[in-house]
C-alpha cells in the first residue's frame, strides 16, 4: 500500500520541528516494514514506533543530505535574493545620500577658506599682556616684507607704502576680517549636519533571554532559552520615506511536552519601508533643512564678504586721510616757516621802523600756527595708528615706532579708480540698479525671502492630515540545526508580505494653522526689510554719486584758489623791499596772504583724497569693491596662501 500527500500545495502548518515538510513525504509500506521518502534524500526504513503528540511516527537514521539544493529551489532562491538586491539598489538610488557641497563663488570663497584654515594671526607670548599686540611674521612669507629705511637720528622705522600693499595686508591679517572668516565654515557643517539625516545608518543588536515561569497547563512551556543576533541597514529618503533591511538568526529552547526538537533555529530576512504621502513627504519638505542651511551658508559668505568690503574702504580712507594729513602737515610746516622768517625780519628792524605793537603781533601769529602745527603732528599720529590696526602687519605694529609714508599718487579723474563710473547723470539709474543687485545687504535680504518662502511651503506640508503608506516583507527558516535553517531560508517557501494605510489628523489642528500664519507673517515682514533696505540703499548710491560729482568739481576749483593765493602772496612779498616804512596792516595783509594760501592748499589735497574716498565709497554701495583695481590686484595673493 502507498500513501501520498498532495504536493501541489504545501503544508506548512504540518512540518517537523527539524524543519522537514511533511507534505513532501512519501509514505510507503512495504512488506508490512514502513519505509519514508523525502525529495532529494534515500528512502529510510523505520525501526522503532515512537508516539508524540498523540501522533504515530517511525523513527530513523536519516542518511546525509545531498550537498547540492534542488535546482527548483536554487533557483527560486538566486531570483528571490536578486528581487531584494534590486529593492534596496532602487531605494538607495532614489533615497541617497544627500551632498553636502556648496556653490563655489570663485575667489571669495577661495579668500575665506584660507583665512579660516589658518586661524587666528599668529601672536607672541599670550601670557605677556602688551605681546597681544605684536604680530608674528607668517611663516609663507605672504605678504612679503616691505623695504625699511631707519632715520639716523631717530632710529624711527620708515616705509614706503602703496595703497595696494597696504590692502593687501589688511586682507591678509586684519583681525576683524578673521572673526567673520569662520562664519561660512561654521555654516558649512550645519549643511553636514542636515544632509547626514539621509545617510545610511547601519545597526545591530543581540540579545539573551531565559524564563523560568510556573505553568497551568501542558500546552504551555516553563523554562524557555532565547538568543538573538540581528543586524542590518536603515535610511530616510528624500521623499520621507524610512526603510530598513534586516537579517536576524535566533536560536530558540524551551520544554513544552511534545515540541521536537525542543532547540530550534530560524533565520529571518526583513524589509520594512513607510512612506508619508501628505505631511511630511516628498522632496521639497524633506530637503528643506538642508536648503535652508545652504542659504544660510550663502548669507554666512555675503557677510564675509561685506567684512572684507568694508575693511578695504576703511583702508582706502585711512590710506588717504594718511596722505592728507602728511600733506597737511608739510604745508603748515611751511607756514609757520614763513611766520617765523618774517618775524625775524621784523626783529631786524626793530631799531629802525618796527615797533613793539608789530613784533608782538607776529609773535602771536607764530605761537598760534606752531600751535596748529603740533595739532597737525597730532592728526597724523592718529591716522596712521588706525592704517597700522586695520593691517595689523608684524612689521608695522603698534608698538613699534614707525613712520608710514604713502607712496601712491592719488587719482584726479574718475575714470583712473572705477571703470565703470560715469559722469552721464542719464546713467544713476544703471548705478542705481547695480547697487540693487551686487549690495551684499541686498543680497542678503533676497535671501532671508527665499528661505522665508521655504518655511512657508513646510508649514503648508505640515497642515495636511498624516496619511503613510506601510509595507514590510519577511522570509524565514525553521530547522533543528543552523544547516538545516539555512536550508529552509534559502528555499523561499516562507515569504509574509504586508501592505496598509496610517491616517492622522488632529482635531482642529491649531497648532499647524498658527505656525502657517506665523510663516507667512516673516515672509511679509522679510519683503518689507528688503524694501527699507532698497530705499536707503538707492538714497546712499544718489548721495555718494552726488559727492563724487561735487569733489571732481571742487578739486579745479581749490586748485586754482591755491593757484590765485599762491601769485597773491608772492606779489605781496615782492612789494616788501621797496616799502620804506612796515606798518601793521601790510604786516596783516602778508601774514593773510600766508594763511590764505595754507589753507588753499590744504583744501585741495582735502578735495584730492574726499575724491578718492568718494569713488570708494560709491562701489561700496554698488557692492564692487572686490571689483576695484587696488583689492583686485591683492586679493589673489592673499588667497593663494
Amino acid at each position: 500500500m502507498s500513501l501520498k500527500e498532495d504536493e501541489s500545495r504545501p503544508s506548512k502548518t504540518g512540518r517537523d520541528k527539524a524543519g522537514l515538510s511533511l507534505s513532501k513525504l512519501v509514505w510507503k509500506l512495504e512488506a508490512g516494514s514502513p519505509r519514508f521518502e523525502f525529495p532529494g534524500r534515500a528512502p529510510i526504513q523505520a525501526s522503532t514506533t515512537l508516539n508524540v503528540g498523540g501522533l504515530p511516527f517511525f523513527a530513523a537514521e536519516l542518511p546525509p543530505k545531498s550537498k547540492a539544493l534542488p535546482y527548483s529551489s536554487y533557483s527560486l532562491s538566486v531570483k528571490r535574493s536578486l528581487a531584494v538586491l534590486l529593492v534596496v539598489l532602487l531605494i538607495a538610488q532614489l533615497a541617497g545620500c544627500v551632498s553636502d557641497e556648496v556653490e563655489d563663488k570663485g575667489i571669495i570663497t577661495s579668500y575665506q577658506q584660507t583665512l579660516a584654515e589658518q586661524g587666528p594671526q599668529q601672536r607672541a607670548d599670550p601670557l605677556r599682556p602688551l605681546a597681544l599686540l605684536r604680530p608674528t611674521p607668517a611663516p609663507d612669507g605672504i605678504p612679503p616684507e616691505l623695504e625699511v629705511v631707519i632715520d639716523p637720528n631717530t632710529g624711527r622705522k620708515i616705509f614706503e607704502l602703496t595703497i595696494e600693499q597696504a590692502i593687501e595686508r589688511a586682507l591678509a591679517n586684519s583681525p576683524e576680517i578673521r572673526v567673520v572668516s569662520f562664519d561660512p565654515s561654521i555654516a558649512k557643517q550645519d549643511i553636514t549636519k542636515a544632509a547626514a539625516e539621509f545617510d545610511v545608518t547601519a545597526f545591530g543588536r543581540m540579545n539573551y533571554e531565559q524564563d523560568d515561569n510556573p505553568v497551568s497547563s501542558t500546552y504551555q512551556p516553563g523554562q524557555s532559552d532565547v538568543r538573538l543576533l540581528e543586524s542590518g541597514i536603515k535610511q530616510k529618503g528624500i521623499t520621507g520615506s524610512e526603510w530598513s533591511l534586516s537579517y536576524a538568526f535566533t536560536r530558540s529552547w524551551d520544554d513544552l511536552p511534545g515540541r521536537t526538537p525542543p532547540t530550534r533555529y530560524e533565520p529571518i530576512l526583513a524589509f520594512q519601508i513607510k512612506q508619508p504621502l501628505l505631511r511630511d513627504a516628498w522632496q521639497q519638505t524633506n530637503l528643506a533643512g538642508v536648503n535652508i542651511a545652504r542659504l544660510n551658508h550663502e548669507i554666512a559668505v555675503l557677510g564675509f564678504r561685506q567684512k572684507a568690503e568694508d575693511i578695504s574702504i576703511e583702508v582706502i580712507s585711512a590710506y588717504w586721510r594718511l596722505l592728507q594729513a602728511r600733506r597737511d602737515f608739510e604745508i603748515l610746516q611751511k607756514l609757520l616757516q614763513r611766520t617765523l622768517d618774517t618775524l625775524k625780519k621784523v626783529l631786524g628792524r626793530k631799531e629802525i621802523d618796527a615797533t613793539d605793537v608789530q613784533i608782538k603781533q607776529m609773535e602771536a601769529s607764530a605761537k598760534a600756527r606752531e600751535a596748529i602745527l603740533l595739532q597737525a603732528s597730532k592728526r597724523v599720529i592718529d591716522v596712521q595708528d588706525a592704517l597700522v590696526r586695520l593691517m595689523a602687519d608684524p612689521q608695522v605694529s603698534m608698538l613699534d615706532e614707525v613712520e608710514i609714508v604713502p607712496a601712491t599718487i592719488p587719482s584726479m579723474t574718475a575714470e583712473d579708480f572705477e571703470p565703470s563710473f560715469t559722469r552721464d547723470k542719464q546713467r544713476q539709474g544703471e548705478i542705481l540698479g547695480l547697487a540693487m543687485k551686487k549690495n551684499p545687504i541686498m543680497q542678503q535680504a533676497r535671501v532671508a525671502i527665499t528661505i522665508a518662502d521655504i518655511n512657508i511651503r513646510v508649514a503648508e506640508n505640515q497642515e495636511m492630515a498624516r496619511l503613510d503608506l506601510i509595507a514590510s516583507s519577511r522570509i524565514q527558516g525553521l530547522g533543528r540545526s543552523q544547516g538545516q535553517a539555512q536550508d529552509s531560508f534559502n528555499s523561499g517557501d516562507y515569504a509574509s508580505y504586508a501592505v496598509g494605510l496610517s491616517l492622522e489628523y488632529p482635531l482642529g489642528n491649531r497648532q499647524r494653522e498658527a505656525e502657517l500664519l506665523k510663516r507667512r507673517i516673516e515672509r511679509r515682514k522679510a519683503i518689507s526689510t528688503l524694501q527699507n533696505l532698497a530705499d536707503q540703499v538707492a538714497i546712499q548710491a544718489k548721495e555718494r554719486i552726488r559727492m563724487v560729482e561735487t569733489n571732481r568739481a571742487e578739486i579745479q576749483i581749490q586748485e586754482e584758489a591755491a593757484q590765485a593765493a599762491r601769485i597773491h602772496l608772492q606779489a605781496v612779498e615782492d612789494s616788501e623791499p621797496i616799502r620804506e616804512k612796515l606798518t601793521p596792516e601790510f604786516l596783516l595783509v602778508k601774514l593773510q596772504a600766508q594763511g590764505a594760501l595754507a589753507d588753499a592748499q590744504m583744501a585741495e589735497i582735502k578735495a584730492v583724497a574726499d575724491f578718492n574716498i568718494s569713488l570708494a565709497r560709491l562701489a561700496q554701495t554698488t557692492g564692487t569693491v572686490l571689483e576695484l583695481r587696488q583689492v583686485s590686484t591683492s586679493l589673489p595673493i592673499v588667497s593663494e596662501r
